[in-house]
């Protein structure tokens, strides 16, 4: 098995690479939305260092997607950073696998 496991791949370099990339998009992602939950159970600063590092990785996907949801809460569970995870996962693994096929085998 090559990457993390989360998106299927052929063996080579290339491959690997674009399968790893991925597969770190998709788990910060969900650290990202972990996290927003976390910050409203107990409260997280958000100049902590790994905090930003994860926002710095995943606002850049899923912001565009944040924005044209409304921010509604469930209890402790905001709705809008579920769905913008839920999309932006989808989507990144349509286009890891679209890219993945693209590439030539062995490559």
């Amino acid at each position: 098995m090559y990457g993390l496991g989360l998106i299927q791949i052929l063996p080579g370099p290339v491959h690997l690479v674009v399968a790893i990339v991925f597969d770190i998009l998709i788990l910060g992602m969900f650290v990202w939305m972990l996290l927003s939950w976390f910050q409203m159970m107990m409260p997280i600063s958000p100049g902590n260092p790994f905090v930003r590092f994860v926002n710095s990785l995943v606002e850049p996907l899923v912001d565009p997607i944040r924005k044209r949801i409304p921010s509604t809460s469930m209890g402790m569970l905001n709705i809008g950073y579920t769905v913008a995870f839920i999309f932006a996962w989808w989507s990144l693994g349509i286009l890891a696998i679209l890219i993945l096929q693209a590439l030539p085998r062995g490559w």
